[in-house]
């Protein structure tokens, strides 16, 4: 049996089809009552599934994987017939997917025609949903903290230009500032709110570089480049998952959200945008090391300042972010530390990160 799967938060629509006939059957199945259940008591070791990727899609996956012999998660942003369908509903974008799974199945294997997306292991997964409670707690205190510039900004009060707020010795200026009762009370609420955000941050950080140990083999490789830390090594590799699933650098690049589209004609070069619909941790994470990537070698310090000339602040960070995914990738494929590695720094990363698992 072929099934495509229209997924929602607590329910789903499937299309079933059979692989000697075109006869076809919907189900519409919720997934919190026992109808769940008895819909995966009919699958079979012979059968096929194709669900699009949306927010719960993984976890689908894991109740029907084993039940199974494969199941495919598509993009919908790249999946002409659901992406370009004048006529969209839960049935029939269900029965365009069974009818396209049973056909790539049986006839066409084409990835053009199929586009499919990696299903990462459950470790990996859970990396990745640590690092998005962490990106959005690191967003949470930057609001806070704007905020409290905001207030600073509407009082008059310039003596926090360039401080960071963070600091305990900074916070307790703040709060013997002579200012009204109103204002001293935001501050207040607005420090203890800082306080617990970064606190919170800083434990999931350490879930994270726990839990990260999956790719111990990896991070000693990655830490070798100056600015990488285990931390961004994990989220490297918790986006990359597997190396060996990208044929070339070009394709991690444009994966990792820093390849510019370009359109050539005659002799005329046009340097687009970036990938929008690709993972964006690795590209966020690095732009916070970009002066170290660049103080790491020679190579890389006149490859920026000439990327420099005629060129956009921004432009300049994707192509050092991009050389240095070109050289990660190069890394990993020969499992080789960086060339200009600095020794002293390479050693205490790995020493620091060797004591926190050991605690």
């Amino acid at each position: 049996m072929f099934y495509g799967i229209d997924l929602h938060t607590d329910s789903f629509k499937a299309a079933i089809l059979s692989e000697n006939s075109e006869e076809l059957t919907m189900e519409t199945v919720n997934l919190k009552t026992d109808a769940f259940k008895r819909f995966l008591s009919k699958l079979a070791p012979e059968d096929y599934i194709v669900v699009e990727a949306s927010t719960n899609t993984f976890w689908f996956i894991d109740q029907v994987k084993e039940s199974v012999k494969e199941v495919y998660v598509v993009d919908p942003y790249k999946f002409s017939i659901i992406a370009n369908s004048r006529k969209k509903t839960d049935k029939v974008d269900a029965i365009k997917l069974a009818k396209k799974l049973k056909y790539y199945i049986c006839y066409d294997k084409s990835a053009d025609e199929f586009p499919t997306i990696y299903i990462p292991s459950k470790e990996v997964s859970e990396l990745r949903s640590m690092f998005v409670t962490y990106e959005m707690l690191k967003k949470q205190a930057c609001m806070t903290k704007n905020r409290m510039r905001s207030l600073f900004r509407q009082n008059g009060i310039f003596n926090f230009a360039g401080e960071n707020l963070s600091y305990k010795h900074v916070q307790e200026k703040i709060m013997n500032l002579q200012v009204s009762a109103s204002l001293s009370a935001q501050l207040k609420v607005l420090l203890s709110l800082l306080n617990t955000q970064e606190n919170e941050k800083e434990n999931i950080k350490k879930e994270i570089l726990v839990k990260g140990k999956i790719f111990y083999r990896e991070v000693k490789i990655l830490t070798s480049i100056r600015g990488v830390s285990p931390f961004l090594a994990i989220a490297i590799m918790s986006d990359i998952a597997d190396i060996n699933r990208f044929s070339n650098a070009k394709k991690l690049c444009s994966y990792l959200r820093t390849a510019p589209r370009i359109d050539a004609s005659g002799n005329k070069e046009h340097v687009g945008k970036v990938n929008k619909q690709s993972r964006t941790l690795t590209a966020s994470l690095m732009t916070e090391s970009i002066k170290h990537f660049i103080d790491s070698s020679d190579r890389l310090h006149r490859f920026y300042f000439d990327k420099r000339k005629g060129k956009s602040a921004g432009k300049v960070r994707v192509a050092v972010m991009r050389k240095i995914i070109v050289i990660i990738y190069n890394m990993l494929k020969d499992e080789k530390l960086y060339y200009y590695k600095d020794e002293k720094n390479y050693a205490a990363k790995l020493k620091q990160y060797e004591s926190l698992l050991a605690a």
